[in-house]
């Protein structure tokens, strides 16, 4: 008896399936591949959840999808989010409540791996049960070893203090953990931090001229973002961190 090759039986399947259908079933079956590792999917499969043991750090996987998807062409990309229940209620704290955040570190899988660039994958056709697997594999090399060292916050302060947020070769540089290490840290860390962010920041001249308008007296305003980095710059300033030795 003849049967059809696998590939042609999953392309007839999807070609009964609409786009998000489709994008659906993939992120379902990433979501399958990470089980072992104690996520919970919600949101239909597209967010990927699991907490540290003391229920305060939460890691999560989202899945974006594009509205120029056809069932054709059903574009994935993976993004990643580290955030602090205390780190929410410390920075409420800062500015009468105005201001809250429990993100500590963010980033879109590809620019912290080997790929370097907004990664998308096309999980539609004959393809789909390969760029699962990439998938997978690229969330268990990269994102997998960052969110276990989130495990345990000294070591990660610590690590945070003395790298950055270099967890890997081609891991970018974030200010963000900043305000986490402050929050759960000591003030030496954060400055170590701050001043190995500042060694190479890109935006070093706009932090630097911040910084004096706040000593000169400029309104601390943590819900105006006078660049992309300026409400950790102006955290670093109110918590009395320095720009140089």
């Amino acid at each position: 008896m003849l049967t059809r090759p696998k590939c042609l039986v999953l392309k007839a399947k999807q070609s009964l399936m609409n786009s998000r259908e489709i994008f659906l079933a993939a992120c379902n079956k990433i979501s399958d591949g990470l089980s072992d590792f104690g996520f919970k999917a919600s949101q239909k499969g597209q967010s990927l959840k699991k907490t540290t043991a003391d229920k305060d750090i939460t890691f999560e996987i989202f899945f974006q999808s594009s509205s120029l998807n056809s069932t054709g062409f059903v574009k994935l990309l993976p993004h990643l989010l580290i955030s602090s229940k205390r780190l929410k209620k410390w920075l409420t704290e800062q500015n009468d409540g105005e201001f809250e955040n429990a993100m500590i570190y963010g980033e879109q899988l590809g620019y912290m791996t080997h790929f370097q660039e907004w990664k998308s994958w096309n999980v539609s056709g004959n393809i789909q049960e390969t760029a699962i697997a990439e998938i997978i594999d690229t969330i268990k090399t990269y994102a997998l070893p960052i969110f276990g060292l989130f495990e345990d916050t000294e070591k990660t302060i610590q690590f945070l203090a003395g790298n950055g947020t270099k967890f890997n070769p081609y891991a970018n540089k974030h200010l963000s953990p900043l305000a986490f290490i402050l929050c759960h840290g000591k003030k030496e860390e954060a400055q170590e931090f701050f001043l190995n962010y500042l060694a190479d920041a890109g935006g070093k001249r706009k932090i630097l001229n911040l910084y004096k308008e706040l000593a000169g007296g400029t309104q601390i305003n943590l819900m105006h973002n006078e660049f992309f980095d300026a409400t950790y710059v102006k955290l670093a300033f109110l918590n009395g961190l320095k720009t140089s030795k």
